[in-house]
C-alpha cells in the first residue's frame, strides 16, 4: 500500500498520461490507497466529451497529468502540450492540476499489462503509464 496523506486518501485523483493520439486514464478513488487503469481515450474531436464524463462520474479533487521531457530533464515540444493540456483542464473544470515527470511510464507500463492482455497491449499501454504516473505522484507527496 502507498503511504499517502489523509487529504489524498479522502479524494478520487484522476491521472492523464497525454499523448497526441491516444490519452490514458487512471483513477485513485476516495478512499482507496490503490490506483486502477481506467480507460485510453483517443485524443480527437471526441476528447473534451471523454473527460466531461470522467469528471462528472468520478468527481475528482484533483488531476494529474505525465509531465514528458527529454532524457537530459529538458523541455520538448511534448512537453509544451501536456502543460498547454493541464492548464485548460485546470480552466475547464476549476480542479487543482499537478504536473508529474513521466519518465520511463511507458517502459514501465508494458511490464504490468497482464497477460491476458498483452495481444491488446496497445489499447492498455496508455492506462497503464497513467498509472504509474499517479503512483510515483502519491509516493512522492
Amino acid at each position: 500500500m502507498l503511504d499517502i496523506s489523509e487529504k489524498d486518501y479522502l479524494n478520487t485523483i484522476l491521472a492523464f498520461d497525454y499523448g497526441e493520439a491516444r490519452i490514458g486514464v487512471a483513477i485513485k478513488p476516495a478512499n482507496q490507497a490503490e490506483v486502477e487503469p481506467v480507460l485510453t481515450l483517443d485524443n480527437d474531436q471526441s476528447i473534451e466529451r471523454g473527460i466531461n464524463d470522467l469528471v462528472d462520474l468520478h468527481s475528482p479533487g484533483l488531476i494529474v497529468v505525465g509531465w514528458p521531457r527529454n532524457l537530459e530533464g529538458e523541455k520538448t515540444a511534448q512537453t509544451e502540450k501536456a502543460e498547454r493540456f493541464a492548464s485548460e483542464l485546470e480552466r475547464r473544470y476549476n480542479i487543482k492540476v499537478e504536473l508529474q515527470d513521466e519518465a520511463l511510464s511507458t517502459e514501465q507500463a508494458e511490464s504490468r499489462i497482464p497477460a491476458n492482455l498483452r495481444s491488446k497491449r496497445r489499447e492498455f499501454i496508455d492506462q497503464y503509464a497513467a498509472c504509474i504516473i499517479l503512483e510515483n505522484y502519491l509516493q512522492e507527496k
